[in-house]
């Protein structure tokens, strides 16, 4: 493979990186994508399809993990799925409103409004609105592990292929 086309993949996994903290770009989505057209762009070979594998696998495990510890968390914290759903809905209306600041802002504003109609006590509706973001951040963080073992795996599988 070209190097530009080599400095062209880690430049969609770093975007990927940012991405999963700025949740307008897409990230292990993007970057589990850009290992897989490495893998295939070059005829692919052991070493490339077996770094793509891992990577599948790292990818996959950091996003259920992100989504399960995020789900958990805020429904451990008493929310309905009704109540998750208002927070994706409040996240679509924001970005539409606020590009890039909105996802987070109608998110957060869906869930609280949510659990406000529900428990009827602003306070208690805040609690497990926090709850539920400590469980992002904490998912956050986990797809952020994945995505650094993600580079790192195709790091690896570039200087060995």
């Amino acid at each position: 493979m070209s190097p530009w086309l080599e400095i062209a993949v880690l430049v969609a996994m770093i975007v990927g990186l940012i991405g999963l903290v700025v949740p307008v770009l897409p990230g292990l989505a993007l970057m589990w994508g850009a290992v897989g057209i490495w893998a295939l762009l070059d005829g692919g070979g052991a070493w490339r399809w077996t770094t793509f594998g891992v990577v599948t696998v790292l990818a996959v495990v950091g996003l259920v993990a992100a989504l399960t510890l995020s789900g958990r968390k805020a429904t451990g914290a008493g929310a309905p799925w009704w109540a998750l759903a208002m927070a994706a809905i409040g996240a679509i209306v924001g970005f539409v409103m606020i590009p890039l600041a909105g996802i987070v802002v109608g998110g957060i504003a869906g869930l609280w409004l949510g659990e406000l109609i529900r428990l009827r006590d602003p306070r208690a509706a805040w609690d497990t609105t926090w709850a539920a973001l400590q469980g992002y951040g904490l998912g956050t963080v986990v797809q952020m592990v994945a995505g650094v073992a993600i580079l790192l795996v195709w790091g690896i599988g570039v200087l060995l292929s």
